[in-house]
């Protein structure tokens, strides 16, 4: 890595020019900043000013925002498995929390790929899903990580010290103001510490290498905990409904979610009960604005330990040759489509944020292209100057390194560059499969048979199916699929979503 250096005395300055500064396709540091759960519904980056992220959107203002960026599935495990391998759900073999994408290849993850070629590799929080493939003690992928591995305390909860308010039979409250912890008694807080020390140290290495280094925080998953402070910034009355708190008409049954994750918190059970919470029934609108501002307390908290490790990176000099990531590992709905939490295929679960500032590239971009959070090892190889995997074959079992994205760089370079025509997403339920096309006006999801031998949809095996216009319905009020004037244009999205990704085309 190459250090800060001061110019003092011309014939040094030349002497240290000559051994010491990167040539033109030196390699890039890379910080890559995982938020979870983290809806792209924040700060003026993604056009909501009531929740305030003053450092994300400094962020944005020196690179890239991605405005329609999708998830492979709105859950973390699946999201996470797909993006650290670059391979969707049906190649990784992972549907669950707990699955471990080595069950399906002994493939070389995106942490693993830097090691490989030469970084220094370290990582602390919320990366891969806590526990999986090699455990906790390793980051859950021993090869990745040249450096101990941080968890902060409470890992699944990111609370403190896993013992936040609890109801009878030890179920917890889905949101805690606390107003004893300072910033770094917290779990996130402790991860930005952590982050920061080794942006110190990786300033002191002997050996001149790169780093790769990835900060996960946990926080606004549910639970929603934050120091007080940061509850004090959204008064409860100054706090929106959301705009559609209603499931869509025509809905087919196995599309809704009946909020099981939201749910199993004592007091989200208690308000769902006595507003007779269902499909057609919504929360209070006291209950729907309580939860949304412990969501925006809990997003301005991380917000502001995303900052510190920023500033860190200002501060020793490191800024003007790191690539900067954020990401979302999936959507988040608060009462829209009357849904809790993540687990659908509706926009507010699989749409994500994605922030890039890369050295070179466009400072205060915008790209309204139909990105994926499978283009992400592609990209992060691509700006920090490694080769770029290639396109996974359509078994790709045996192949290490590969890619079923593509790389964003020439958004980052030229967000307007033409880009894909769609996104693919996916939810398991009920023993079969909810496949999900997002294109530039529409959504078309089709709730199949699922093969779980070959990892393959049935498609011939139909349990139901919805088409959302994101022109004439930008809320997804009403599932046209019946609508005999949409049957061409069904028709074509059927057929589209069936050709899969390796099919889409530019526009």
């Amino acid at each position: 890595m190459v250090k800060p250096f001061p110019m003092k005395l011309f014939g040094a300055a030349c002497m240290v020019l000559v051994c010491c500064l990167p040539a033109a396709e030196a390699k890039k540091n890379v910080l890559m900043i995982a938020v979870d759960d983290l809806r792209p519904h924040f700060g003026k980056v993604y056009d909501t000013p009531q929740v305030l992220t003053p450092n994300m959107d400094k962020l944005a203002s020196r690179g890239v925002t991605f405005k329609r960026t999708y998830c492979q599935a709105a859950t973390c495990g699946v999201s996470r498995s797909s993006l650290l391998t670059g391979r969707r759900p049906d190649t990784t073999h992972v549907l669950s929390n707990g699955g471990c994408f080595r069950n399906a290849g002994n493939w070389t993850s995106l942490p693993h790929y830097f090691r490989q070629n030469g970084y220094v590799t370290a990582g602390g929080g919320k990366i891969f899903h806590p526990g999986v493939c090699d455990g906790l003690e390793f980051g859950e992928d021993r090869l990745a990580w040249s450096q101990p591995y941080y968890h902060a305390p409470c890992p699944q909860l990111g609370s403190l010290p896993c013992a936040e308010p609890r109801g009878p039979k030890t179920r917890p409250y889905s949101w805690f103001s606390n107003e004893t912890a300072t910033d770094d008694q917290v779990p996130d807080g402790m991860i930005a510490m952590n982050a920061i020390e080794r942006l110190h140290n990786f300033t002191k290495l002997e050996v001149d290498s790169p780093f790769f280094l990835a900060v996960g925080f946990h926080k606004p998953h549910l639970p929603h905990i934050a120091p007080k402070k940061y509850f004090d910034m959204y008064p409860l009355e100054n706090i929106d409904l959301s705009k559609n708190l209603h499931a869509p008409e025509g809905l087919p049954a196995v599309a809704w979610n009946s909020c099981g994750e939201f749910r199993s918190y004592r007091d989200a059970e208690q308000e769902a009960s006595q507003a007779n919470f269902s499909q057609n029934h919504s929360l209070s609108d006291t209950a729907i604005k309580t939860h949304r501002r412990a969501y925006y307390a809990a997003t301005t908290f991380t917000d502001t330990q995303v900052g510190r490790v920023l500033d860190t990176l200002d501060e020793l000099g490191l800024t003007n040759n790191t690539v900067v990531m954020l990401w979302g590992d999936h959507g988040w709905h608060l009462g829209e489509n009357n849904e809790w939490a993540k687990h659908t295929n509706f926009e507010h679960a699989t749409h994500v944020p994605l922030l890039i500032s890369s050295p070179g590239g466009q400072e205060g971009g915008v790209s309204e292209a139909l990105t994926e959070l499978v283009d992400v090892y592609p990209t992060l190889a691509d700006l920090a100057g490694l080769p770029v995997p290639t396109e996974c074959p359509m078994n790709s079992s045996a192949v290490d390194v590969c890619t079923e994205g593509r790389s964003l760089a020439p958004l980052v370079a030229k967000p307007t560059t033409p880009w894909s025509s769609a996104a693919f997403s996916q939810w398991p339920k009920g023993g079969g499969m909810g496949y999900t096309l997002r294109t530039d006006r529409y959504r078309y999801t089709e709730w199949v048979g699922y093969d779980s031998k070959t990892h393959s949809p049935q498609w011939s095996v139909q349990h139901g199916s919805e088409l959302y216009d994101f022109v004439e319905d930008p809320t997804e009020t009403m599932n046209h699929v019946g609508d005999a004037k949409m049957a061409e244009l069904v028709s074509q999205l059927s057929s589209q979503l069936h050709a899969g990704w390796r099919n889409s085309t530019m526009h």
